[in-house]
C-alpha cells in the first residue's frame, strides 16, 4: 500500500512538472497511469480534463469532468470546469446548468459566479452577467479578471462610466495589463474625453510599443481635438506597424481632407477601398475631393459608385448633378438634380444648382423659380441669392 501511495504521489508530482513546462501529452500519459492505479480518483480525472482543455480537446475534457462528478457528486470545481468547457463549445445552457449546480453546492464560490457571468455574457444576457460578476467581485475583490469581464459587459450596454471604473480598478490591481488601458481609452473616447483617451493610449504604447491599434486610436482622439498633424503622425505609425489597417488609411484620409491636402486624402481613400473596405462615405468623399481638384470625370465615377451602393441617397445625386453642370452636360445634370429633390424635397443646394442649369439654358422663369425655392429652404444660401439678383 505504501508503494502504491508513493507511486501516486510520484505521478502527481510529474504531472504538475509537465504542466508547468506545457508538456501536455506527457502530463496526460502520467495521468493515464495514475488513473490505472487509482480508477476512483476523481481529482485525477478533473486534472486530466484540465489538460485536455489546454490542448483544445473539449469533448475529452467534458468526459473527464463528467467522470469526476460521477465519482464525487459534490465536486464543485469539476462542475465549474465542465461549465467552462461547455462555454468554450458554446453549449451555453449546459454551461449555465453546471455553474448553477456549483453555486448551489457552494454559494460563496467566487469562481462559479465569475464563470456563470461569463456564460451569460456570451449568451448576450448582459444584465445577468453584470449581476454575477458583481457577486464574484464581492466575494473576491482582488480578482482582476472579474473587473475586466464586467467592464466589457458595461461596454456592450454603453455604460461607459461604470466601464471606466472597472478598468481603473483593474489597472490598480495589475498596472501592467496593457489591455486595461486599451479598454479604458476606448471608453473615454466614447464619452468624448479625448485628453484622457490620449493619455491611456499613450500608456498602452509605452507598455506595448508595437501596438498599431493604440497609435490609430490615439490619432483618432487627436483628430477629434482638431490636432490634425498629430493625428496624421499617429496614423503614419499605425500603418507602418500594420500596412493592411484599412481604418488607419481612412482616418488619415479624413485628417488630410481637413487640411485641404486632397491628393493625400485621395491616395488614402483609394487604399482603403483597395483593402476591401469601400463604402458610400468613402466614395462620396473621393468624389468631393476630385470635385475640389476640378477632376470631374473621376468625381462622377466615384459618385456613381456611391449611388450604386445607396441609390436613395439624395445628396449623392445632388453632388453628381453639380459635376455634370460644371461639365456643361445640362440634361444629365437636370436628371440627377430632379432625382435629388424627389428623394429630399428640402435639398436647397439641389434646387440652387437646378437654377444655375436653367440660367445657362436661358430658361429664366424656371431658374428664378428654383433659386427662390432654394432660398425658401435655406435663407443663408448666399450664392443662390446672388444668382437670383443677377438674373432678375
Amino acid at each position: 500500500m505504501d508503494i502504491e501511495l508513493d507511486a501516486l504521489s510520484s505521478y502527481m508530482g510529474s504531472v504538475l512538472a509537465h504542466m508547468l513546462l506545457e508538456q501536455y501529452d506527457d502530463a496526460i500519459n502520467d495521468l493515464n497511469e495514475l488513473i490505472r492505479l487509482d480508477p476512483n480518483n476523481a481529482a485525477a480525472y478533473a486534472i486530466r480534463g484540465d489538460v485536455y482543455l489546454k490542448k483544445g480537446q473539449f469533448d475529452d475534457a467534458i468526459n473527464d469532468f463528467t467522470e469526476a462528478i460521477r465519482l464525487d457528486p459534490n465536486y464543485v470545481d469539476a462542475y465549474i470546469r465542465r461549465g467552462n468547457a461547455n462555454m468554450v463549445k458554446f453549449q451555453l445552457d449546459e454551461a449555465i446548468s453546471d455553474l448553477n449546480e456549483a453555486i448551489r453546492l457552494d454559494p460563496n464560490n467566487a469562481a462559479a459566479y465569475k464563470s456563470r457571468g461569463g456564460a451569460y455574457g456570451v449568451n448576450d444576457q448582459f444584465d445577468e452577467a453584470i449581476s454575477d460578476l458583481s457577486e464574484a467581485i464581492r466575494l473576491d475583490p482582488k480578482d482582476a479578471s472579474a473587473y475586466k469581464s464586467r467592464g466589457l459587459a458595461y461596454e456592450v450596454k454603453g455604460q461607459y462610466d461604470d466601464m471606466i471604473n472597472d478598468f481603473t480598478e483593474l489597472i490598480r490591481l495589475e498596472p501592467n495589463d496593457f489591455s486595461a488601458y486599451k479598454e479604458r481609452g476606448d471608453a473615454y473616447f466614447q464619452k468624448g474625453q479625448y485628453d484622457e483617451a490620449i493619455n491611456d493610449f499613450t500608456e498602452l504604447i509605452r507598455l506595448d510599443p508595437d501596438n498599431g491599434y493604440a497609435y490609430r486610436e490615439r490619432g483618432a482622439a487627436c483628430f477629434q481635438k482638431g490636432q490634425y498633424d498629430e493625428a496624421i503622425d499617429n496614423f503614419h505609425e499605425a500603418i507602418k506597424l500594420d500596412p493592411n489597417d484599412a481604418l488607419a488609411y481612412s482616418f488619415r484620409g479624413s485628417a488630410y481632407w481637413k487640411k485641404g491636402q486632397y491628393d493625400e486624402a485621395i491616395s488614402d481613400d483609394t487604399e482603403f477601398i483597395r483593402l476591401g473596405q469601400g463604402d458610400v462615405f468613402t466614395y462620396k468623399r473621393l468624389g468631393i475631393a476630385y470635385w475640389q481638384k476640378g477632376q470631374y470625370d473621376e468625381a462622377i465615377d466615384n459618385f456613381t459608385e456611391a449611388i450604386s451602393l445607396d441609390p436613395n441617397n439624395a445628396s449623392l445625386y445632388s453632388w453628381r448633378g453639380d459635376v455634370y453642370y460644371k461639365k456643361g452636360q445640362y440634361d444629365t445634370a437636370i436628371n440627377d438634380l430632379n432625382e435629388a429633390v424627389r428623394l429630399d424635397p428640402n435639398d436647397a443646394e439641389a434646387y440652387g444648382t437646378l437654377g444655375q442649369v436653367y440660367k445657362q439654358l436661358g430658361q429664366k422663369n424656371q431658374a428664378i423659380q428654383d433659386f427662390e425655392k432654394a432660398l425658401s429652404l435655406d435663407a443663408n444660401l448666399d450664392w443662390a441669392r446672388q444668382e437670383l439678383e443677377e438674373i432678375r
